[in-house]
């Protein structure tokens, strides 16, 4: 009986030792919000807005003009392939506004995005965030805006967000 008692001990240690291990759970790869728009008066443009775990993607004509409505939903993959693209793309570091004063039209970009451990809310008007979350200050968009708008594309399964 003496035996015993050490091991039961050691063992219950042991157990409730793993405990937190076990219940560390990654964290969930879908964001608890999520709106990211792109577009022109004169072009289309694309709205993705997320609720109940699933996308409302919603396309206009030049104007915003005659809305047609899908819904995407994304597989926990492809969440988590975004989250990564997010975090190596260093969105967190982007500034809230990206304006171009003297522009009248063109392209204009928002992401709202919140996760438990980071959130940003973002804008531009004919500029794009580069590489190090600067303003680029021109209409043409940076590399590091193009691999974002690529990892839209592939959460939405392919579908246009330019």
């Amino acid at each position: 009986m003496r035996t015993m008692l050490p091991r039961f001990w050691l063992a219950t240690f042991l157990l409730l030792a793993a405990v937190p291990l076990m219940s560390a759970v990654e964290p969930t790869p879908i964001p608890e919000r999520f709106n990211a728009s792109i577009g022109g008066f004169l072009g289309s443009s694309y709205q993705l807005e997320l609720h109940d775990g699933v996308l409302t993607y919603t396309t206009f004509d030049g104007g915003h003009r005659n809305p047609k409505r899908t819904i995407v939903a994304p597989t926990v993959a492809s969440w988590r392939e975004f989250r990564r693209t997010l975090d190596d793309l260093q969105v967190w570091q982007w500034r809230a506004a990206y304006p171009t004063h003297g522009t009248a039209d063109g392209t204009q970009w928002s992401l709202d995005v919140a996760y438990a451990d980071h959130t940003i809310k973002t804008h531009g008007d004919n500029s794009y965030p580069d590489s190090a979350g600067q303003p680029n200050g021109r209409p043409e968009p940076t590399e590091a805006f193009r691999r974002y708008l690529e990892a839209v594309k592939k959460l939405t399964g392919g579908k246009a967000f330019e």
